[in-house]
């Protein structure tokens, strides 16, 4: 099975079937996950879940390089995203520079920006180089030091007016996705219906073309930190390496590991 095109994937799922998304910033993840959801992001968020960071401002340039590339030399079928940093692109020519370096040494399909009025003429340029983007509009987090201060958006009438012209720029600009963050459903429902190109929700509801979440909250690698309440948890991976580690560290301990058959003669 060959990596799936963009242009059949619009094809086969605006307005017809779900898309699928989640994160990855390792190789081994991103071998479990390609080819079982159709895109793969290598979010900024690796900054809070691999890093211990209080946000994604303190993300890099080489951060997402290296993770991106050992995230994408492994996909195969999936398409890939990689975001790009806090501070990477405020300028059209900051924008191009930076996104050619992290898309060369990475390999990716596309890159993803947090976009507002303030960016479209950059979303602009770098279409017209040939840069394919995904914008990210609603809740942008990089705008954030402090999550615990994010707060839905789209509630009244003039914010859903907004986020609609917004997004309908950002599609006439070129972008190729639109991620809807913390978006409310019935803002994210009109954007939706409006576009001809995918939505992308996380915290938007299930009227938007496709669903994008952290694979660490969805394996629910911190049991016991807040999360916002459009995460759900799927397995509880903390308690399953909890378990591992326990026996690991019994077998140590009783001389059954290392047994004679993980031993060398």
């Amino acid at each position: 099975m060959s990596k799936i095109s963009y242009k059949k994937l619009l094809l086969r799922k605006k307005n017809k079937e779900a898309i699928t998304c989640l994160t990855a910033y390792s190789d081994p993840i991103a071998k479990i996950l390609d080819g079982k959801v159709d895109l793969i992001l290598i979010g900024d968020s690796v900054g809070t879940t691999i890093y211990g960071m209080s946000n994604t401002r303190s993300v890099n340039l080489e951060i997402m390089k290296n993770h991106a590339k050992a995230v994408t030399k492994s996909v195969k079928k999936s398409m890939t995203i990689v975001d790009m940093p806090y501070k990477t692109y405020r300028s059209k020519r900051e924008a191009l520079k930076n996104a050619i370096e992290i898309l060369k040494f990475s390999k990716a399909d596309f890159i993803k920006i947090e976009t507002d009025r303030s960016n479209i003429e950059i979303v602009k340029y770098l279409t017209s180089k040939k840069i394919k983007i995904v914008s990210h509009i609603g809740v942008t987090p990089q705008k954030y030091s402090d999550f615990s201060k994010i707060k839905s958006v789209g509630k009244t009438d003039k914010e859903i007016e907004n986020l609609l012209k917004l997004a309908i720029d950002l599609q006439e600009a070129g972008s190729k996705f639109i991620v809807l963050e913390c978006i409310t459903i019935f803002a994210a429902k009109k954007i939706t219906k409006k576009l001809s190109i995918p939505t992308i929700g996380i915290g938007s509801s299930n009227y938007c073309d496709g669903q994008v979440l952290v694979i660490d909250d969805i394996l629910n690698f911190s049991p016991d930190k807040r999360k916002p309440k459009f995460i759900k948890n799927y397995t509880n991976i903390s308690i399953n390496i909890s378990k591992a580690i326990e026996e690991f560290v019994k077998d140590v301990k009783l001389k059954k590991f290392p047994s004679s058959k993980n031993s060398y003669s």
